[in-house]
């Protein structure tokens, strides 16, 4: 939260410090879901990121990834599948919004473990349909 000082002066020349707090406003414009084990989304370009699919909307999605050498594209392709299941949503045109370090969950592992926010570009209707049935489909309920 922001908070903006403002000194006032009132009647009878006695000063005030009134405090605005601006709020938080929620950018998404579409509901996150948490995504089932197993579900993966692979970014195709040089640097060909895979990883476990944190949470899905309509816009966008965030998964985890180990750490390699290669950068990773602003503008990219991405493929969602389910593993053993034969689903796969693929060449989805996407563009990283977020990337940031997160803890690994092995403590002893020397891997270092990122989380990555991609937003959705222009998906054509049989990409959206088939992201609507994902979502309905393989996650388990609305993320606050």
């Amino acid at each position: 939260m922001q908070n903006i000082e403002q000194k006032i002066k009132g009647a009878k020349n006695k000063e005030y410090t009134m405090i605005n707090t601006e709020k938080i406003v929620e950018r998404r414009e579409h509901k996150r879901f948490p995504v089932r084990e197993g579900v993966y989304a692979l970014i195709k370009d040089n640097s060909s990121k895979l990883g476990q699919i944190k949470n899905v909307s309509r816009g966008g999605l965030a998964f985890s990834y180990i750490v390699n050498e290669e950068q990773m594209h602003e503008s990219f392709k991405v493929d969602i599948f389910i593993s053993g299941q034969g689903f796969c949503l693929k060449n989805i045109p996407s563009k990283k919004i977020s990337d940031f370090h997160i803890d690994n969950k092995f403590p002893f592992s020397t891997f270092a473990v990122r989380q990555v926010g991609i937003q959705f570009n222009e998906l054509n209707h049989s990409q959206l349909s088939r992201l609507d049935n994902f979502i309905r489909d393989h996650t388990t309920g609305e993320q606050n």
